[in-house]
């Protein structure tokens, strides 16, 4: 019987170590990054530019086109002489019929991927949990933008397409629930961010500081917090 209970100790520290993991965003790398190296991954073998991303490039791409439900146009590469730009960015205008405020999202083709991934498997489930009415918008304030992090000297996640800033949300009834109105008053939106915390590497709330009173900032770069 000690046996038997060491032994569902450990497994129940495994399974909970896993969890943790999986929140930290180590599992959804080593994940991509396999899918990649199995497939045909893209040499990257100039390092002039933005930065290449292991699941980036054609095998994205590909997978984009798999999506059911995305309305995106793939785009040029593009840079500056700064070092700003996307290797493989793509115009996201539309997920699962919901429009993307103004004229879309251009975002690198792994930041899109985790952004269908996110709006139509938890964004979409939230809203029926919540018993709103159907979503029709996702406002934002922006994507591509080459500028460092606000008090930084490093590069923000904005000046490679792999970062957004949610706004806010408006549904078919005509309700309208804003980040800076709302966050306090509307569960959804704070639940909202707590599950692009197992898609984006990055995400900030109100909750993190005043600088992002009025939106959620989501990004895939290097390091991994969920505030």
């Amino acid at each position: 019987m000690k046996t038997i209970a060491l032994l569902l100790t450990a497994l129940a520290v495994l399974i909970a170590l896993l969890a943790v993991e999986h929140r930290r965003g180590t599992v959804v790398r080593l994940y991509d990054w396999i899918r990649d190296f199995w497939g045909e991954p893209e040499r990257m073998a100039d390092r002039d530019g933005p930065p290449a991303f292991f699941n980036d490039g054609p095998q994205c791409l590909k997978r984009l086109q798999r999506q059911k439900d995305l309305d995106y146009v793939a785009l040029d590469g593009f840079s500056n002489d700064r070092g700003c730009g996307a290797r493989f960015p793509v115009l996201v205008q539309s997920i699962a019929g919901i429009d993307l405020e103004g004229k879309g999202l251009t975002l690198s083709c792994p930041m899109a991927e985790r952004l269908a991934q996110w709006v139509k498997k938890d964004v979409k489930h939230l809203v029926r949990t919540h018993k709103k009415a159907e979503l029709v918008q996702i406002n934002h304030m922006g994507s591509y933008n080459c500028r460092k992090i606000a008090g930084s000297s490093s590069w923000s996640q904005h000046s490679f397409a792999n970062a957004i800033d949610v706004e806010g949300l408006i549904f078919k009834d005509g309700e309208r629930l804003t980040i800076n109105k709302d966050w306090h008053s509307q569960p959804i939106l704070q639940e909202l961010a707590s599950t692009a915390c197992d898609r984006f590497n990055v995400v900030l709330s109100p909750n993190y500081n005043a600088a992002h009173k009025d939106h959620l900032h989501f990004d895939l770069g290097p390091r991994k917090t969920c505030r």
